[in-house]
């Protein structure tokens, strides 16, 4: 997550404590960050310098995840998954389309959900493979797939401390991305997620609805990422923030938005619905979300596009 951001973690902790996504200070975003991180990294691939790292020793588990791992077999499946990162990046620049994604948070997180994902579908048909099962056996069944990215998701892998927005934002590209690559498999294997990688989701909300992406009834809207003078960010939430926010209900009919962030703690929204009733819908959801937040929030709806500003505490 810091890695994949443009802000410094000051600016970063101002940016996520004025939409409201978190509430721990600036200075406790860190640790919090590698507690997660320390809990959860086994290995990693850096993309940026085309190295695999890899821990000598097992982190401590949570109660419930140690029961369940076992340590060789973790490690294991863990190498596959991240060397997976770096095939990815050998045949598709990996780094150097994260670096192009860098300003835009939600094709960010959508790109990650198909990398993610696809990486999980690799190590789920080597373990298959182990069994002499083949992918394609399974790869139909809903609930065993819901199963496989439930598990890769685990609420007893996070630890109950970690602000709830991190732990959401861990979990996204793992749950959501396996479900994404899946849809794509079954279209045509292999070669569909090679297409896939040629042309990938550049929003959260055609991770969250496969179907869209495939069938090409949503266009994704370019996302302008300049700063007006005194802001800090200009920020591209999507459905996925805003489902995180308000819930998915109010989320529906996502089409675009921009959030400024300005250093006085000032903050301006701007959406896009798909209908009035959309547009409503999310208005009145936002307006009570920012009340009970304790924030003087002035709202106001034109047509299909609602607007927000108010000053964060």
């Amino acid at each position: 997550m810091v890695k994949s951001t443009p802000y410094s973690l000051d600016d970063w902790g101002r940016i996520l404590r004025a939409l409201q996504l978190v509430d721990v200070d600036g200075k406790e975003i860190l640790p919090k960050l590698l507690a997660l991180y320390e809990s959860q990294v086994l290995a990693f691939y850096d993309p940026h310098s085309h190295t695999y790292y890899s821990i000598r020793q097992l982190p401590k588990l949570p109660p419930q995840a140690a029961q369940l791992a076992d340590p060789k077999l973790l490690q294991e499946t863990v190498m596959v998954h991240e060397l997976t990162h770096a095939l990815q990046d050998q045949h598709f620049s990996l780094g150097a389309k994260e670096k192009l994604l860098m300003r835009d948070t939600d094709a960010n997180l959508a790109y990650h959900a198909v990398l993610e994902g696809e990486a999980l579908l690799v190590m789920v048909a080597h373990m298959l493979k182990k069994s002499s099962v083949d992918l394609d056996e399974v790869i139909h069944d809903d609930a065993m797939t819901d199963m496989i990215g439930s598990a890769a998701a685990a609420e007893s892998m996070v630890d109950p401390s970690t602000p709830p927005y991190f732990a959401a934002m861990l979990k996204f590209p793992y749950l959501e991305g396996l479900k994404f690559v899946v849809a794509a498999y079954r279209k045509g294997g292999w070669k569909e997620l090679d297409r896939v990688h040629a042309n990938p989701p550049r929003t959260s909300r055609e991770v969250l609805h496969p179907e869209e992406y495939f069938e090409r009834t949503f266009q994704a809207e370019t996302f302008e990422d300049a700063k007006p003078k005194g802001a800090i960010a200009a920020e591209h939430l999507g459905e996925f923030h805003w489902r995180y926010l308000v819930g998915a209900d109010a989320a529906t009919g996502w089409l675009n938005d921009r959030a400024i962030i300005f250093k006085d703690g000032r903050v301006q929204i701007e959406t896009k619905w798909e209908s009035l009733e959309s547009a409503t819908s999310f208005a009145r959801a936002y307006e009570a979300f920012l009340k009970k937040r304790g924030m003087a929030a002035t709202i106001t709806r034109d047509g299909a596009a609602v607007r927000a500003s108010y000053t964060a505490q």
